[in-house]
């Protein structure tokens, strides 16, 4: 464990530390004051493996494989899919990348898994009422909404490791509420600002949150080679943002059919049910139609 002199949050390290080894073997946990990107920190230390035997500057061994959780309690280049900007401020976010070694033979899902993996670690679908919708959904390919407004999002890359390859996924939830303006992105249906977790449950904190997803999630990784996104699809379902909805994805419009087993986004069109894959396009609900003018 390695804990930046700087941090002002108490991560309780050793008790998170305890609780992730039966997971994942091996694992370290770091906790920076700053840093411009988790994942790309962590890309770059596998990156730099040639250099073997030298220091890197996160305090690991640079040729060192074992897993890592990698927290920053400020991001200043936060990336997110399709290399888009992630905003996050000291203290109102909670972002930190995971990285360990992992074989696949079918990646597809893998985001999807994980979202599922942290919504049911926050709001357990076993406390649910009956018929009650959670407030914690999730958007294909990558995204969690709470109450029908962004919450966060999951960045999934992989780097060959020599004979390994590294799976590095980075996390970003809004803890508080960002200052700014409000999400205007073209599309949009749901344009009142971003979502944070304080709405949710007012003690939550970054330190609290990790505590209960970082095991999720490795519950997850450790499970997804044997059952892969078929194991989740179900669940999956329960939280699906857009799932009845009508959705563009790129040039394809219609309605959203769900999931399948192999993650791929499933779409009603006037051409019939089209599969889209998660690497292709981004997603969007489409806004509803106007109501029709009337005359006085």
């Amino acid at each position: 464990m390695s804990l930046s002199e700087r941090s002002h949050l108490d991560w309780k390290a050793e008790a998170l530390w305890q609780d992730l080894t039966p997971l994942l073997p091996g694992i370290s946990i770091e906790v920076l004051a700053r840093t411009a990107s988790t994942n790309t920190a962590l890309l770059e230390r596998v990156r730099s493996q040639a250099q073997q035997g030298t220091e890197s500057r996160y305090g690991r061994r640079a040729h060192d494989m074992q897993p890592c959780l990698l927290v920053a309690e400020h991001q200043t280049h936060g990336r997110g899919r399709q290399g888009r900007a992630w905003l996050s401020s000291p203290g109102a976010s909670l972002t930190f990348s995971l990285g360990l070694p992992l074989e696949l033979t079918d990646w597809g899902g893998l985001s999807l898994a994980i979202g599922c993996a942290i919504a049911e670690a926050l709001e357990p679908s076993s406390k649910l009422a009956a018929g009650q919708r959670p407030r914690l959904e999730l958007k294909w390919p990558n995204d969690l909404w709470l109450d029908g407004r962004k919450l966060g999002g999951i960045l999934i890359e992989t780097v060959p490791a020599g004979e390994q390859r590294m799976v590095i996924i980075g996390v970003g939830l809004n803890i508080q509420a960002l200052a700014g303006e409000p999400d205007t992105q073209p599309g949009a249906t749901f344009n009142t600002g971003f979502a944070s977790l304080s709405e949710f449950d007012a003690t939550l904190d970054g330190p609290t949150v990790l505590a209960r997803i970082a095991p999720a999630m490795a519950r997850c990784l450790r499970d997804f080679p044997q059952g892969g996104f078929a194991a989740w699809t179900e669940a999956y379902a329960r939280r699906d943002l857009t799932l009845g909805q009508p959705v563009s994805a790129g040039a394809l419009e219609g309605i959203a059919r769900g999931v399948a087993a192999d993650g791929s986004l499933q779409v009603d069109t006037a051409r019939g049910l089209q599969s889209v894959s998660a690497g292709e396009v981004s997603l969007r609900l489409s806004p509803p139609p106007a109501a029709p003018a009337t005359g006085r």
